[in-house]
């Protein structure tokens, strides 16, 4: 059994398999550690457009797009808050734990919030959507595009014009799946689009960014209490002026943009979405023939996360922890699903090579704890 502790001096050891925070690569610490100029600086804005530039070419659109200093769950409250007036009714699609959490921050803020939810480790189908709108009038719309908890994707080409027919402001969660899986914010109508980074863009915590219709900024205008810190009137403003409202970590924004530039110009997004493709089909290929059967339903399997039953029955807390000893972090399952499901994250950087030394390992593990050699 492994236990793993602080490293003062060289910091983390491990490879990360998690569904984020993931490993970043150390040409991204590289830049973390050049010196920066102030927020309110000419060299900062022109690093600000470069990422907005940056942005809008990884989700296919022409919105504005922002850079917020927080998580996702700052950007999905902030959703809410600007989006959903007092005497409107807001619609959350959930398929997990963070569909659940989106829903319950709509409560927490007072909204008018009604859930609509599938058996988790389904996605939605649009049949469902169809019968979820039928059932009142809804003014705007949030779902996930990839639920983390339950490693599944949703059909986004499928469900989300049917949500534009209901002439409703569709938020869509892209945490676990921007930059990994192509995500057409403006072909599909998507009024806001968010995610943080610490996932498949391969950055440390500490930013989340979002696309942003006109829909969305001249709606957000007639919604009163907003807040301060999320406002979207006032981050367009900012944005404008290449700015934020508030001071940024301007060493992550110099690490997005140069991540931007990698996947843009380096990489090649066709080629990371293959990629990701090819990982997620790798790892589900590992799972069959180690007898796991999948958590997430046939056809919806995400390629940046999979979320694998507990078929052999074996103790997964043990695994994870014996799998620490070897040098990976993976993750049991997430809140109710602990010892339920475990879930391998295989998104960022990783290379196929990466994870099928990983999964040899863990294939290891597994035997022998189904030989209860491991106590």
């Amino acid at each position: 059994m492994s236990d793993i502790h602080f490293n003062k001096e060289k910091g983390s050891q491990l490879k990360l398999f998690t569904p984020g925070p993931v490993e970043v690569p150390e040409r991204i610490l590289q830049e973390l550690a050049k010196p920066n100029d102030t927020h309110r600086s000419i060299p900062y804005e022109e690093m600000h457009e470069k990422v907005v530039e940056g942005l809008q070419k990884l989700l296919y659109t022409d919105n504005d797009c922002f850079i917020f200093t927080s998580s996702a769950t700052g950007v999905m409250e902030a959703c809410v808050r600007n989006l959903v007036k007092s005497d409107e009714k807001a619609l959350f699609l959930s398929i997990g734990a963070f569909g659940d959490r989106w829903y319950n921050i709509g409560v927490k803020n007072g909204k008018n919030s009604t859930k609509e939810e599938v058996e988790w480790g389904r996605a939605l189908k649009p049949e469902f959507v169809k019968e979820a709108l039928e059932k009142d009038n809804y003014n705007v719309v949030f779902l996930q595009s990839n639920e983390t908890s339950t490693g599944v994707y949703n059909p986004l080409e499928e469900i989300v014009p049917i949500i534009k027919d209901s002439g409703a402001v569709v938020c869509v969660d892209t945490t676990s799946s921007i930059a990994g899986v192509k995500v057409e914010v403006d072909k599909l109508g998507i009024d806001v689009c968010l995610a943080s980074v610490q996932k498949c863009l391969a950055l440390p915590p500490g930013l989340a960014v979002a696309s942003i219709s006109k829909k969305a900024l001249n709606k957000a205008e007639n919604v009163e209490n907003r807040g301060h810190y999320f406002d979207f009137v006032y981050f367009n403003k900012k944005n404008q002026q290449n700015q934020t409202p508030t001071t940024p970590p301007i060493p992550q924004i110099r690490a997005l943009a140069a991540q931007l530039d990698y996947i843009l110009n380096q990489e090649g997004l066709e080629e990371r979405f293959k990629r990701h493709a090819r990982l997620g089909k790798r790892t589900r290929i590992w799972a069959r023939d180690a007898g796991l059967e999948m958590f997430s339903e046939s056809g919806f399997e995400s390629n940046t996360v999979s979320t694998m039953k507990n078929s052999l029955n074996i103790d997964y807390a043990k695994m994870v922890s014996e799998m620490l000893s070897k040098g990976y972090r993976i993750v049991n399952g997430y809140g109710d699903l602990k010892n339920k499901t475990f879930r391998i994250g295989h998104m960022g950087e990783v290379s196929i090579k990466e994870l099928e030394n990983m999964l040899e390992d863990l294939t290891d593990v597994i035997s022998a704890l189904r030989l209860n050699k491991i106590s």
